[in-house]
């Protein structure tokens, strides 16, 4: 329970300070303190952290899975949105359908907990 309780724990507070992060960033630029406008273009990082937050919490299969979508998704995004290696959106989409197609293969070569458990998934 104290175990459950604790990684619960640990993303909401991981969350809260992202957002109170973001927060902070937002109103210093409302206040023209700072200037986020050059910050924009690495916003994507955010899903990469909540995705390594996901991949640090994971106990089975499912939560690598659901931390490694987070992390391409961002990386992708930021690899589009600022052309890195002259990719965007026109050019970069298909690494979606790969990744896809990498994530159908990884769920069904790896056992998952449910099965494990004698639960079908």
């Amino acid at each position: 329970m104290a175990n459950k309780l604790k990684t619960r724990f640990g993303g909401q507070v991981f969350l809260g300070i992202l957002l109170i992060g973001l927060g902070i960033l937002f109103l210093a630029d409302n206040l023209y303190y700072l200037d986020i406008g050059p910050l924009w273009r690495y916003w994507p990082f955010i899903l990469v952290l909540l995705g390594i937050q996901k991949l640090v919490n994971a106990r089975d299969r499912d939560g690598i899975g659901a931390g490694i979508w987070p992390v391409f998704i961002g990386l992708w995004l930021f690899v589009s949105l600022n052309h890195i290696w002259g990719l965007d959106f026109s050019d970069s989409w298909p690494f979606l359908i790969i990744a896809w197609g990498v994530s159908v293969i990884w769920k069904s070569l790896l056992p998952s907990r449910h099965r494990q458990e004698g639960v079908l998934s």
